[in-house]
């Protein structure tokens, strides 16, 4: 049965989260894959940008993974084509985020 609601812990637990893995985040600052990462890095979130084309995308080096990044992530956030999901869903499982 899918769960329609949240308890209010719930809900405190899911915006206590703040670390987050930005596959396909992009240096263009038109992009939602840019300015929705770094909305979130001017909020108090920590952003680990994945992206194997870029060294460093809003002065934090990328990961051209997100098998390669050292720690744990509470949030993966992929701005990536749906067709392409495939190839990276399991380097996210593995990277087991909340």
């Amino acid at each position: 049965m899918s769960q329609d609601s949240f308890s209010d812990q719930q809900i405190i637990d899911i915006l206590s989260l703040r670390t987050v893995a930005v596959i396909g985040m992009s240096k263009h600052s038109s992009k939602a894959a840019h300015y929705v990462p770094k909305y979130l890095l001017d909020n108090g979130y920590d952003i680990t940008p994945v992206n194997p084309n870029a060294e460093k995308i809003l002065d934090i080096s990328c990961y051209d993974s997100v098998s390669e990044i050292e720690g744990s992530v509470d949030i993966i956030d992929v701005f990536r084509p749906s067709e392409q999901i495939s190839t990276i869903i399991e380097d996210c499982i593995a990277k087991n985020p909340k």
